[in-house]
């Protein structure tokens, strides 16, 4: 999950051109695997929504799913390390290729 959440926030920083971004994942406790209870994009460009949204694609092309019950949930780790420009087009690469695959099954 965390280099998901890497490679999540990689591609967002080079496909809106941002200079940096976080995204803040919500699991219940009883949550594994690939099950979030939320997630946000935390930024500060004029349209964080969107920028949410498609974080939340994104993670459901990579097979999450994406539901709050309502039960208590804690925070996980955000991407906070410094990363090479080979590791941001892998990780652009990769998440691009998802989400277009997942638009296509649609």
């Amino acid at each position: 999950m965390e280099q998901d959440i890497c490679d999540v926030t990689l591609w967002l920083i080079e496909k809106h051109s941002l200079s940096r971004v976080r995204i803040w994942i919500d699991r219940h406790y009883t949550q594994f695997g690939r099950k979030l209870a939320d997630l946000t994009v935390v930024a500060s460009p004029s349209h964080p929504a969107r920028l949410t949204d498609a974080a939340h694609e994104a993670f459901l092309a990579l097979g999450y799913t994406i539901a709050d019950t309502g039960a208590d949930t804690y925070a996980h780790p955000s991407c906070f390390g410094h990363h090479s420009k080979h590791d941001v087009l892998r990780a652009y690469g990769r998440i691009e290729a998802a989400v277009r695959a997942s638009r296509a099954t649609n």
